[in-house]
């Protein structure tokens, strides 16, 4: 069995004195045209893989978070000579997801709890900037509280009248 691929061209079959039978493209004298039954094509058998439709679900908007600081107000003035200072935020809409809160005092993060309240042990008197953030497992920040400033007021010896 012989297999040509000539595309879009005519076959010419040719019988030879001897009664050999040659088959060519080039029409020559005694030449007859041959109509070739169309081409038989199988499809692959490889797998099909799927493809997603553009008729998914629609997929809900990501949760917008907002997180405030409720405690020290800004520009609050507190008083503690041990330095001990509470620390107090909310987090809208509230959530139970696999978050946590980062509480930054003057750009270091300085504590990490599951719920959005601190405890801070001697802090030093004076001005201090305070940030609280809701962040996942993998550190990517869902939301964060604008920065605060607060002042921390300490009794001292050198102060007498």
């Amino acid at each position: 069995m012989l297999s040509f691929a000539i595309p879009a061209s005519t076959l010419y079959k040719v019988v030879k004195a001897d009664g050999s039978v040659m088959y060519t493209d080039q029409p020559v004298a005694g030449a007859e045209p041959v109509a070739l039954p169309r081409v038989n094509m199988a499809g692959s058998l490889a797998p099909k893989i799927k493809t997603q439709t553009s008729e998914k679900s629609p997929q809900r908007p990501p949760t917008e978070y907002q997180l405030s600081i409720l405690f020290p107000k800004p520009q609050q003035t507190l008083r503690d000579n041990r330095g001990n200072i509470t620390v107090v935020a909310q987090l809208q809409p509230d959530t139970r997801a696999a978050g946590i809160f980062e509480l930054h005092l003057d750009g270091a993060l300085v504590a990490a709890n599951p719920t959005p309240q601190f405890e801070l042990e001697g802090v030093n008197r004076g001005a201090h900037t305070i940030e609280v953030r809701y962040v996942d497992n993998s550190g990517k920040v869902f939301a964060s509280s604008s920065p605060t400033e607060f002042f921390l007021h300490q009794a001292s010896v050198l102060n007498r009248p």
